[in-house]
């Protein structure tokens, strides 16, 4: 597993402490499985552990597109809230399933203390909700949840790209976690967004999971209305 990975000195925008963290060679991994919410499965480790850095001296966490120089009230609001109860650990080693847990709810906290956009919320919460499906963890749907509610309220109000993903990408993931949390009516209608979306010819793979999913949301939904209709 080494190999996979090399150390990254940061410089931490709160406290401005130096610490290294691990970054995953990401062309060296090998895929096993693509799941229709975007998870990936690896067959030697999982990348998104090493998303969230960690200053082990402040307990400021972020990913490294958001570790960027805060304001003096984001430092303060860090500090009181965050680094006043933070017992100093370092999170710049191989991570276990709970140190990538605890890391990413340490980011969402976070984010949310610093009023993140609620698509980086989004993305971070769909990330811990993978950990949790890995670890067969019912809190899996919570996270999930989570991450349909920001999503769904960055689709609205926040300027694409969102967590990295594009209009089309964005709506069919929207879909896909109303038919995984059991909503296959609403499921239908973004992934009909997603479809009717002018770029969807260029996204091929989104193109294709879309098409599937809404038959299978469509399959449970009339299926549902049916049972109801003979009571």
């Amino acid at each position: 597993m080494e190999h996979l990975l090399y150390d990254k000195e940061i410089n931490c925008p709160c406290c401005k402490n130096k610490f290294n963290t691990k970054k995953v060679r990401g062309r060296k991994l090998k895929v096993l499985e693509r799941q229709t919410d975007y998870y990936v499965k690896y067959q030697d480790l999982n990348p998104i552990y090493y998303h969230v850095w960690i200053c082990p001296k402040c307990g400021y966490s972020a990913t490294e597109g958001e570790y960027v120089e805060l304001n003096k009230d984001q430092i303060h609001i860090v500090k009181e809230k965050i680094s006043n109860k933070w017992k100093q650990q370092d999170y710049g080693t191989i991570r276990t399933q709970q140190e990538a847990e605890a890391s990413y709810k340490l980011a969402i906290l976070t984010g949310q203390l610093l009023k993140k956009p609620k698509g980086y919320l989004g993305g971070l919460s769909l990330k811990l909700a993978w950990i949790y499906r890995e670890m067969k963890d019912e809190r899996e749907m919570e996270f999930l949840n989570y991450a349909l509610d920001f999503f769904e309220t960055s689709y609205q109000q926040e300027p694409l790209p969102v967590a990295g993903l594009d209009e089309v990408s964005l709506a069919y993931l929207i879909g896909e976690l109303k038919r995984r949390l059991d909503d296959p009516e609403t499921a239908i209608k973004w992934f009909a967004k997603a479809l009717d979306h002018p770029e969807i010819k260029r996204k091929r793979q989104i193109q294709l999971m879309a098409r599937e999913q809404w038959q299978e949301a469509r399959a449970i939904y009339s299926k549902r209305k049916k049972s109801e209709a003979n009571g």
